[in-house]
C-alpha cells in the first residue's frame, strides 16, 4: 500500500519544521502527515512496518566517474539486476488520529529519511521537496533484534560462498583502486522460522594479520547486524532479506607503535555501513539471477542475493584514540576500505534450507568459530 507524504511535522537536531507553527505540538504528534492512495486497512494501524521511500533521492555521495574498463562484467551484470539497490527503506508504524493518517518513524530511521529528502541540504523539509513523494508500506515484513529469536529457528540457508567488493573515490591517478574479499563456505547462515521469515542472521567474521609501522597483530572483523527481518519461499529460495543498523567491527590483541594492548568486541573500533543513497536506512538483499560469485559449486546453489551500499564515515566517533588508530591500519591494509562514501557490495550465495530441532540453531549461532579470510586482491 502507498502513502503519499504531506507534511513533516518534526523537528530534529539540525532539521526545522516546515512550519514553524507545529513546533509546540511535536512532542504528541507522530512525525509526518501521510494521504493513502487507497482505503486505508484498519489492520495496518498500530503496526510497525518496513516502508519504501519512493523518490529520486538525494544521494550525500558526489558523483564518480566510473571506468568502465576496470568494472569485471560480472559486477555490471548484478548491478543491473538490483532495482532497489538505491532505495531507501525506514521502520515506521501507521497512526490514524482525528480522520488523518500519520506515520510514526523509527528514532534511529527518521535522520535518514530527512536527510533523503532534504535536496538543497538547508536543513528544512519543504512542501517542493516532497512534492510526489510515496511511501510503499511492505507490510509483511517487521525487523526484529537479531539473534533474539534464535531459539525459533526451524530452518536456516548456509552460504555457498560470499563476495564482497569495495570501490573508493579515488585520491590521485586512480588511486586507491577497488578491492575484492572471498569468504568460506558457511560463513554466513540466515535462519528461517516455519513461515518462512528471516528472524536471525550470523555474519561474515575473519582474523587476519596486520603488519604496519604503527599496528601490528591478529585482528578479528565482524560485520554486525542489529536489526533483521524479510522472508524466504523455502520453495525456490527467492525473496528479500533486510538488515538494519550495520557496522564493521574491528579488536584483538595487537601492538599499538610498539605497545601491546587489547581491544574488545564490545569496545571495537567500527565502520558503519549505510544503504546506497548515502544516509544510512535499511539495507535490502534482493534475490536475484543464481549463479556463484566467489569460489563456491554452482551445483551446491538454491538462491543468490545482492545489495549495495557504502561505507559511513568513521572518523570522529570511535571511543578513543586507540580506536581511531585500528581504523587507520585497516585503511592501509586495505586502502581506501575504511574511507567514508566507500561503494560496496554483497554477492551471498546460500544452500538448501536445513531442518533443525531445538537448540542446535541456538548452540550454532553463538558457538560458531571465526572464518579464516581465503582471498583478498586489490584491482588496479
Amino acid at each position: 500500500m502507498d502513502f503519499k507524504l504531506t507534511q513533516f511535522l518534526l523537528a530534529g537536531p539540525g532539521i526545522r519544521a516546515a512550519n514553524p507553527a507545529t513546533a509546540p505540538f511535536l512532542a504528541i504528534m507522530p512525525d509526518i502527515l501521510v494521504q493513502p492512495l487507497e482505503s486505508l486497512n484498519e489492520g495496518m494501524i498500530g503496526d510497525n512496518m518496513v516502508f519504501k521511500l519512493n523518490q529520486n533521492l538525494r544521494s550525500r555521495k558526489k558523483s564518480r566517474r566510473e571506468n568502465s574498463s576496470s568494472e569485471n562484467s560480472k559486477s555490471l551484470h548484478l548491478e543491473a539486476q538490483s532495482e532497489n539497490s538505491k532505495s531507501l527503506h525506514f521502520e515506521a508504524q501507521v497512526d490514524h488520529i482525528n480522520g488523518q493518517t500519520y506515520l510514526d518513524v523509527e528514532n534511529s530511521d527518521m535522520q535518514d529519511v530527512l536527510d533523503a529528502l532534504d535536496r538543497n541540504n538547508n536543513g528544512t523539509i519543504s512542501k517542493r521537496e516532497m512534492k510526489g513523494v510515496t511511501a510503499t508500506a511492505i507490510t509483511d515484513v517487521s525487523l526484529i533484534e537479531n539473534h533474539s529469536r534464535d531459539a525459533d529457528v526451524t530452518s536456516y540457508m548456509k552460504s555457498e560462498d560470499v563476495f564482497f567488493k569495495y570501490t573508493p573515490e579515488p585520491i590521485a591517478f586512480g588511486k586507491p583502486g577497488p578491492g575484492t574479499l572471498e569468504f568460506n563456505t558457511d560463513i554466513v547462515q540466515v535462519g528461517l522460522d516455519d513461515e518462512g521469515n528471516v528472524i536471525s542472521f550470523i555474519c561474515p567474521q575473519e582474523t587476519q594479520k596486520i603488519d604496519s609501522y604503527f599496528v601490528k597483530g591478529s585482528v578479528k572483523s565482524e560485520v554486525e547486524v542489529g536489526e533483521v527481518g524479510g522472508k524466504i519461499d523455502p520453495l525456490t529460495g527467492k525473496g528479500t532479506m533486510y538488515a538494519d543498523e550495520l557496522a564493521w567491527k574491528f579488536w584483538g590483541d595487537m601492538k599499538i607503535f610498539g605497545k601491546k594492548v587489547s581491544i574488545s568486541k564490545e569496545d571495537a573500533a567500527f565502520i558503519p555501513i549505510e544503504d546506497a543513497t548515502g544516509t544510512g536506512g535499511l539495507l535490502a538483499l534482493e534475490s536475484i539471477e543464481k549463479s556463484a560469485h566467489g569460489g563456491g559449486n554452482i551445483d551446491n546453489i538454491f538462491s543468490s542475493y545482492f545489495v549495495k551500499g557504502l561505507q559511513g564515515n568513521p572518523s570522529g566517533i570511535q571511543k578513543g584514540a586507540l580506536q581511531e588508530t585500528l581504523i587507520k591500519a585497516v585503511n592501509a591494509y586495505m586502502p581506501g576500505f575504511a574511507n567514508g562514501g566507500t561503494d560496496i557490495q554483497w554477492n551471498i550465495d546460500l544452500q538448501s534450507p536445513i531442518t533443525v530441532i531445538g537448540d542446535e540453531y541456538v548452540n550454532n549461532a553463538h558457538n560458531l568459530e571465526m572464518h579464516k579470510l581465503t582471498f583478498l586482491k586489490v584491482i588496479n
